[in-house]
C-alpha cells in the first residue's frame, strides 16, 4: 500500500510543504503505522513531523509502558515526541461521563496544547494534526451513530480533514483496512502496542467493532467498504444541505442582541429538511453545542410555529424558544425562576395637585425617569402631538391619585368613547406587545384601571376634550425611554 498511498496523499496535499503535523500515536498499530508512513512521505513533501501521545492513566503500568514505547519509537527515528499523562477516571467521575467520552475530552485538550507549543516556535507554519483512524473505526462510528438515533452528521461518519482553528486535522488512513495497516507493520519488522481494554466488550464501540461488525462481513464480505462509500455519498447530500440551509439563513435568520430571530420564510419557504438543518444550527448557535440537540428538540421548535404568540419550548442548555409575532425567537433562558420584577410606586393626588402650582415632579423609575408637569387649556385645544413617552391626560379625571408600577391581576383599561373596557392581557395579544415585555413594561394606573401602558396608547377615559380645565403632562425620558412619533 505504501507509494501508491503516499502518492495519493501528495495529489490531494494532504500535507504541503513548509507544515508542521504532529501525529497523535498511542502505541498501537493504527497509529505507528501513521507515524512510519508520515516519515516517508517527508522524502516527497517538506515537512516537519513530531509526536503527541496522552497517557491516559486508565491501565496503570500497562499504560506507562504505551508511553515508553511511543517514548523510544520516536527517539530511534529521530522525531520529537510530547508525552502528555491525565487522569480519565478522576475526570470522568467528577464531570459525570462514561471513560470513553472523558478520555476523548482529555486527549484532544492535550493535541490542542501541544498544537499551541508548537505555534509559540513556529507562530508562521499551519500545523496539522495526523489521527489514525481508518476503515473500520468509521464503519463503527456510522453504525454507533446510527443505533444512537444521530441525525444526518453522525451518519456521515469521520471526516477526513476539518478545520479546527489552531490546526487543521487529518486522517490519511480513513479508506485503509485495519488488516493491510497489520500488513505493512508486518512488513516493516515493526512492533506495536495492543491496549486490552479494546478487547473488552463493555464498552459499545468494542462491541460493534468485535460483534457487529464480523456479523455484517459474514453477510458481505465488503461490509466495511460499503458502509464508508454510503457514508462518503451522505457527506455530500450533505454539503449540499449546508448550502441551501445557508442561503435560508441569509434570507430568514438574524442575529439580535437578545437572541437568534427566525421569520416565517424558514417555515414557508422551504423544504422540511433543509428546515430542520436551519433550525439545528441556529439552535446549537444559541446553545454553544450541538451535540445534545435531537431531532426530538427540532421538531418541537418546528411545530412551535404554528401555535399561539406566547408558546414557548425549553431546549437544552438553558435555550428557550419562544414563538413571537415575527416567527420564532431562539435565546438563553436567563431569567431566574422565581425573581420578582414587579415594580410599584404611589403618587398622593397632593403631589400631583403641585405641578400646577410651579413644582417639579420628577422620579426614578426601572429603566429611566419620570417627570410631571401641569398645564391649563389656553382657548381651543388643537391637535396633540402623539408621541410614545409623552402623554397628555385630563387631570380632572384623576379622584385619588395614581400609581407607577407593573402588571397585576384585574388590570384593565378603556378602549373607547363608549366606555367599553378591555383585559390587560388582552390587550397586549391584541397590540403584538413581545411576551418577554409585559411583566416588566411599566403602567400609569389609577388602581386597577390602566391610564396607560407607556410606550402605547393611553385609556379613552383620562384623553382630553374641550371641556377638560386641568392637563397634566406625563414624560418618561432617559435609559430605555428614547421619544419618537405614534402613528
Amino acid at each position: 500500500m505504501t507509494n501508491e498511498l503516499l502518492n495519493e496523499w501528495k495529489k490531494e496535499k494532504i500535507v504541503e510543504d513548509g507544515d508542521i503535523v504532529l501525529a497523535g500515536v498511542s502505541g498501537g498499530a493504527d497509529s505507528v503505522c501513521l507515524l512510519l508512513m508520515l516519515e516517508q512521505l517527508q522524502k516527497k513533501t517538506d515537512f516537519l513531523l513530531e509526536a503527541v501521545h496522552v497517557e491516559h492513566g486508565i491501565r496503570g503500568e500497562e499504560s506507562r509502558k504505551d508511553a515508553a514505547f511511543v517514548k523510544n519509537l520516536c527517539k530511534d527515528h529521530g522525531i520529537r515526541c510530547h508525552i502528555f499523562s491525565v487522569e480519565v477516571p478522576v475526570f470522568a467521575e467528577k464531570h459525570g461521563l462514561g471513560l470513553e467520552e472523558a478520555a476523548r475530552i482529555l486527549r484532544y485538550d492535550c493535541y490542542k496544547k501541544a498544537a499551541e507549543s508548537v505555534k509559540k516556535e513556529f507562530p508562521e507554519k499551519k500545523i496539522r494534526l495526523a489521527l489514525a483512524h481508518h476503515a473500520e473505526d468509521n464503519a463503527e462510528t456510522v453504525l454507533f451513530q446510527m443505533v444512537r438515533g444521530s441525525g444526518l452528521d453522525g451518519l456521515c461518519g469521520m471526516s477526513r480533514r476539518r478545520d479546527e482553528g489552531i490546526y487543521e486535522l487529518i486522517r490519511p488512513l480513513l479508506a485503509q483496512p485495519r488488516e493491510e495497516i497489520e500488513a505493512f507493520l508486518r512488513e516493516c519488522g515493526q512492533s506495536y502496542c495492543t491496549d486490552e481494554t479494546n478487547l473488552d466488550t463493555e464498552y459499545s464501540r468494542n462491541r460493534i467493532r468485535h460483534q457487529v461488525l464480523p456479523e455484517l462481513k459474514q453477510i458481505n464480505g465488503q461490509a466495511v467498504a460499503h458502509i464508508n462509500q454510503s457514508a462518503a455519498l451522505l457527506q455530500e447530500m450533505r454539503d449540499f444541505l449546508n448550502e441551501e440551509a445557508e442561503h435560508i439563513r441569509e434570507m430568514y435568520v438574524v442575529e439580535k442582541s437578545d437572541g437568534i430571530q427566525l421569520y416565517p420564510g424558514v417555515w414557508e419557504e422551504c423544504h422540511e429538511v433543509v428546515q430542520r438543518e436551519v433550525l439545528h444550527k441556529a439552535i446549537g448557535q444559541v446553545a454553544g453545542s450541538k451535540k445534545d440537540i435531537t431531532r426530538k428538540h427540532i421538531e418541537s421548535v418546528r411545530d412551535l410555529y404554528f401555535s399561539q404568540v406566547g408558546r414557548y419550548v425549553e431546549l437544552p442548555y438553558q435555550v428557550l424558544a419562544e414563538r413571537n409575532y415575527h416567527g420564532i425567537l431562539l435565546r438563553k433562558d436567563t431569567e431566574k425562576k422565581g425573581e420578582n420584577v414587579a415594580f410599584s410606586r404611589e403618587i398622593p393626588k397632593e403631589s400631583l395637585q403641585k405641578v400646577f402650582e410651579g413644582e417639579a415632579l420628577e422620579l426614578e423609575v426601572p429603566g429611566g425617569r419620570v417627570a410631571f408637569r401641569g398645564l391649563t387649556p389656553d382657548g381651543e385645544i388643537g391637535e396633540i402631538d402623539k408621541k410614545s413617552y409623552t402623554k397628555w391626560l385630563n387631570y380632572d379625571k384623576i379622584k385619588v391619585g395614581l400609581q407607577i408600577r407593573t402588571r397585576t391581576a384585574g388590570d384593565y383599561l378603556t378602549v373607547d368613547d363608549r366606555g367599553h373596557t378591555k383585559k390587560l392581557k388582552e390587550y397586549f395579544i391584541n397590540e403584538k406587545v413581545p411576551k418577554e415585555m409585559r411583566d416588566t413594561m411599566l403602567l400609569l394606573t389609577e388602581d386597577s384601571h390602566v391610564i396607560w401602558a407607556v410606550g402605547q396608547r393611553i385609556s379613552a377615559d383620562y384623553k382630553i376634550d374641550e371641556n377638560t380645565k386641568k392637563i397634566l403632562e406625563v414624560h418618561f425620558f432617559g435609559g430605555n425611554y428614547h421619544e419618537s412619533k405614534e402613528y
